[in-house]
C-alpha cells in the first residue's frame, strides 16, 4: 500500500521538536502538532478548520514570504498577549499548497529553526525512504500473489472444471447416481474456488489507490443507478438520495462502495416487498457521515462486525448467492478515507450501513 503524502507530512510534523501549525489554502486550521498543542494549550476540537486569525487576529497572512521570520502575539491561557517569533513556509501536495508556521520562541530569544531540528528532519528523511523501499517490496510481492492467483491456480482449476463435465457427459450411461453426484460435488466445488480466488484478486487490487478527486456523489449515485438498471427493474427497487455533497475522494472506490451496499440492500430485500433503499448525508466537524437505509431482511446484532470480513456470508449458497466479499471491500475502501464503516439493524426489520468520509485523507 502507498501511504497517502499528506498523512505522512502530518505524521512527520507531529515528531517536529517545535510547534507547527499548518493551514490550508482557505486560511482555515487543519493541524496543530502535539508540541504546538501543549505550547499552546489546545486540543484538536478547538481549532480544527477554525481561521488561523482565531489563534493570531492581527496576522497579515498576504504580506508573508517564504521562509520568512517574523513576530506575532499569542493570547496566552494567563490572559497575556504573549509575543512569538514565527517562521513562514509553505509546502505543496497534491498540487494543494499548505502554510506552514513554525513557532520558535518568545521574542528576544530568536533560534534557528535549521539549528534545532536539522539534524532531526535528516534523520526523519532516511527513516521515510527506508519505509518507501520496504513499501515497494511489500508491493512486489503483492503483484507476484496477484499473478499466482491469476494464472498459476487458476489454470488447474479449470483443468478440473473441464474434465468434470467432460466425465459427465461422456461417461453418463457408465456412472451410477452415487458417481454422478461426485462429480457434480468436484464440478461445483472447483467452480466456488475459482469465484473464491476472483474475489480475492479483487479485493487484493484495491491496494492501488488512484488520485484524490473532487467528486460530485450526486452523479456517482446517478450512474451507479445506471449501472444497476437491470437489477434495479426486476426487483422494482426504490432508491432515494437528497442533492449530495462535492467532496474530495477516489472516486472509482466510492463508485464500488455505492454499488456494493446498494446490490446488497435489494439482495437482502424480503420476499414479496419491493426494495426502498434511501441515502441521506449530514457533515460533521471531521468529516461526513452517509447512512444507507435499507427495508430489507435485517441483521441480527451479534453478526454486526463479522459481516465485514472477507468471505464471511450469514446465509447459505442456496438462498443467498455470492462470495461474502463485498462488504470487505467496502470497508477497505472507507479505511483509504480516513473513515469508519457499520450497520445498525435489527433482524427482519431492514438495516442502515453508515459509513463516514474525513475531511483530511
Amino acid at each position: 500500500m502507498v501511504l497517502n503524502k499528506f498523512v505522512t507530512m502530518l505524521n512527520f510534523f507531529d515528531t517536529v521538536p517545535v510547534p507547527t501549525i499548518v493551514v490550508n489554502k482557505e486560511n482555515n486550521i487543519v493541524f496543530i502538532n502535539k508540541i504546538g498543542l501543549q505550547f499552546l494549550k489546545l486540543t484538536k476540537q478547538d481549532f480544527f478548520l477554525r481561521p488561523l486569525k482565531f489563534l493570531f487576529p492581527e496576522m497579515e497572512i498576504n504580506k508573508l514570504k517564504t521562509k520568512e521570520n517574523f513576530t506575532s502575539f499569542y493570547n496566552n491561557s494567563n490572559g497575556v498577549n504573549q509575543p512569538l517569533l514565527i517562521q513562514f513556509d509553505t509546502h505543496t501536495i497534491e498540487n494543494i499548497e499548505y502554510k506552514l508556521f513554525y513557532i520558535l520562541e518568545i521574542k528576544n530569544n530568536e533560534i534557528d529553526l535549521n539549528t534545532i531540528h536539522g539534524s532531526f528532519i535528516k534523520e526523519k528523511e532516511n527513516e521515510i525512504e527506508l519505509e518507501n523501499k520496504f513499501l515497494k517490496i511489500k508491493n512486489k510481492e503483492l503483484e507476484e500473489f496477484n499473478y499466482l492467483l491469476s494464472h498459476d491456480l487458476q489454470e488447474p482449476l479449470m483443468s478440473i472444471i473441464s474434465y468434470s463435465k467432460l466425465l459427465e457427459d461422456e461417461y453418463q450411461d457408465i456412472l451410477d447416481d452415487e458417481g454422478k453426484m461426485f462429480v457434480k460435488f468436484i464440478n461445483k466445488s472447483a467452480v466456488r474456488m475459482r469465484n473464491l480466488i476472483s474475489g480475492l484478486m479483487q479485493y487484493a487490487s484495491i491496494n492501488k489507490i488512484e488520485d484524490l478527486v473532487e467528486t460530485n456523489f450526486q452523479i456517482v449515485l446517478e450512474e451507479v443507478q445506471e449501472d444497476l438498471a437491470n437489477k434495479i427493474n426486476k426487483y422494482n427497487a426504490i432508491i432515494n438520495f437528497e442533492k449530495l455533497p462535492i467532496l474530495y475522494c477516489y472516486p472509482t472506490y466510492i463508485r464500488l462502495l455505492f454499488q456494493n451496499l446498494i446490490s446488497n440492500a435489494i439482495k437482502f430485500s424480503k420476499q414479496d416487498v419491493y426494495p426502498k433503499i434511501e441515502i441521506t448525508y449530514s457533515e460533521r466537524e471531521n468529516d461526513w457521515l452517509f447512512k444507507v437505509k435499507d427495508n430489507g431482511i435485517g441483521i441480527d446484532s451479534k453478526n454486526s462486525e463479522q459481516i465485514f470480513m472477507i468471505f464471511k456470508k450469514l446465509h447459505t449458497e442456496t438462498i443467498f448467492k455470492g462470495h461474502g466479499i463485498g462488504l470487505a471491500h467496502c470497508k477497505k475502501i472507507i479505511e483509504f478515507h480516513n473513515g469508519e464503516i457499520w450497520v445498525e439493524s435489527i433482524l427482519g426489520e431492514g438495516s442502515t450501513f453508515n459509513f463516514s468520509i474525513s475531511k483530511i485523507i
